[in-house]
């Protein structure tokens, strides 16, 4: 195969499936508080936009935490791809080198386990997370809800593609 040729390992399918589902379960929470922070209201109550400042000062937060996000969900990028997992050629130190699989696998379990406590302490928290918590469901609610619904996947498939990614590096050694 090309990229055993190359010496990267050759991804299972599902390894890339997750991986592509994982970077995509990412951006529906990020459009849904990017639209609200810019200012359209998304049906979302006006005493909750006035607590978190949106659109106002609260919307530098949003962009923030929506980048770091979205960055976040890329870097599953390093685990799909062959030859992500290589410090860059500019790079001081092991220029052009692939990462340790140990400290590739280690770094996205420290993500994973971050995500799999943000998602359940949003669940446990809903009704803080959630802008129309109490008030009757709605179309914008379930849109809502939805959108952070699909969230919970990410750190699921980004731990599937974890275990891909090592058992593809360790065919590899073997």
């Amino acid at each position: 195969m090309a990229s055993e040729q190359r010496g990267t390992p050759d991804y299972p399918r599902w390894v890339r499936i997750c991986g592509y589902g994982a970077i995509a379960a990412a951006p529906p929470t990020v459009v849904w508080r990017v639209v609200v922070g810019l200012g359209p209201h998304l049906g979302t109550p006006a005493e909750w936009r006035h607590k978190q400042h949106l659109p106002g000062s609260g919307t530098w937060y949003v962009l923030l935490l929506s980048v770091l996000q979205l960055g976040a969900a890329l870097l599953t990028l390093v685990l799909i791809r062959p030859g992500q997992d290589r410090m860059p050629v500019w790079a001081p130190i092991r220029a052009g080198r692939r990462l340790p699989t140990g400290l590739v696998a280690g770094c996205s379990g420290v993500g994973i386990a971050a995500l799999a406590f943000l998602c359940v302490e949003s669940a446990v928290h809903w009704d803080n997370v959630d802008p129309f918590s109490g008030a009757p469901a709605t179309g914008w609610a379930w849109l809502c809800w939805i959108c952070y619904a699909i969230a919970l996947l990410w750190p699921v498939l980004l731990c599937a593609t974890t275990i891909g990614y090592v058992a593809a590096r360790g065919r590899r050694r073997a």
